[in-house]
């Protein structure tokens, strides 16, 4: 369930493999406590792109030998096998070496070559790289540049990384895990995850768990949450009545348009009990563990009981996993080891903008 091949990944049309390119690159700079806004990609994969499909740019140094191994690196994602006289023309169409790789080349950059339905021997691995440093021969301070070729395995194994995007892989291919997503549009609104989260600065929430605690804005609730969720063996309960906007709550949680230190869209596996998922959550959860992966468990409609017990499991000193569930609000409902926020309707303001907009909350 958590594991992914060089086959599965041989499945993903042009388009699908270059956003998995662009999700890796953003997983992979959240990871080391990066912004993901250093990464762009998009267009239409046979649209002219001057030879770069997925671009990082940051000012942090990286790891040489990770998978985003410079500040500056260029990915040119491919579909088809990349032989020698592939790479020559695609690094030097028309002979003349491109002017993003030249780019790279004086920026002391990266150029990486992916394919996904190449699956390279060590000797061949090694031998492609030595094709890209020829196509660069005759250009000044060639040796500046670090250049890489990622076969369909090694894609693989920058997947397994970060397993919440196993997930969407199994989406695109047609083998969905029965319930289960990764970050995404939960709350169904309109325009999917773009779209605004309007905030209330009203009172919108307060911790049932503390009586002494002051209520809080929508954006300071937000935040207060996330702290509590950026830490592992950790628990969290929203509840509020049906309709206040619990799930787009939740969603925000990782918009990193919204508040401080939003949690990781890589990490997040969620599900809704009434879409039956299977694995259950209390199965999915204990493999989570035992494999010792870091990750954020959202469940959405969480009964009492299988909150308590998910809760358990969760915030045992070897669990890695972070703990929000969702549900109705059931004022008896104050589960041991875990913080419970309340959410309370919108202000009039607020639901004033959400009928003008034609929206949900």
């Amino acid at each position: 369930m958590f594991d992914i091949t060089g086959n599965e990944i041989a499945e993903l049309n042009d388009i699908d493999l270059r956003s998995l390119i662009g999700l890796l690159c953003e997983a992979e700079l959240r990871s080391i406590g990066l912004s993901p806004a250093g990464v762009t990609w998009g267009g239409h994969q046979n649209a002219k792109d001057g030879g770069i499909d997925v671009r990082v740019d940051v000012s942090s140094m990286l790891h040489e030998d990770h998978f985003i191994p410079r500040p500056k690196t260029g990915f040119q994602v491919k579909k088809p096998d990349m032989p020698y006289n592939a790479i020559v023309n695609e690094m030097r169409p028309d002979g003349e070496l491109r002017k993003v790789i030249k780019d790279l080349v004086d920026a002391h950059g990266a150029y990486i070559i992916i394919s996904s339905n190449g699956s390279t021997s060590d000797s061949a691995l090694a031998n492609r790289r030595l094709e890209m440093k020829e196509a660069l021969d005759d250009y000044k301070n060639a040796s500046n540049i670090k250049v890489d070729f990622y076969d369909r395995e090694r894609i693989a194994a920058w997947v397994r990384s970060h397993p919440s995007i196993i997930i969407w892989i199994r989406d695109k291919i047609g083998r969905p895990i029965q319930g289960w997503k990764s970050y995404g549009n939960w709350a169904k609104s309109p325009k999917g995850v773009e779209e605004e989260y309007l905030l209330d600065a009203h009172i919108r929430l307060h911790n049932s768990r503390n009586q002494n605690s002051s209520e809080l804005s929508a954006v300071d609730g937000i935040n207060e949450i996330r702290e509590i969720l950026h830490h592992s063996s950790s628990s969290v309960r929203l509840v509020g009545l049906s309709g206040v906007g619990k799930t787009r709550l939740l969603q925000s949680l990782f918009d990193q348009r919204i508040g401080e230190r939003p949690l990781n869209q890589s990490q997040v596996f969620y599900c809704d009990i009434n879409d039956n998922p299977n694995p259950d959550p209390i199965n999915f959860v204990e493999r989570l563990i035992a494999l010792k992966k870091d990750a954020i468990i959202a469940i959405d409609n969480c009964q009492p009981e299988l909150h308590r017990r998910l809760s358990s499991l969760c915030t045992k000193p070897d669990s890695l996993i972070s703990l929000i569930t969702v549900e109705y609000d059931i004022r008896e409902d104050q589960p041991e080891e875990t913080e419970v926020y309340r959410l309370e309707p919108s202000s009039t303001d607020i639901i004033k903008k959400i009928i003008f907009r034609g929206s949900s909350i």
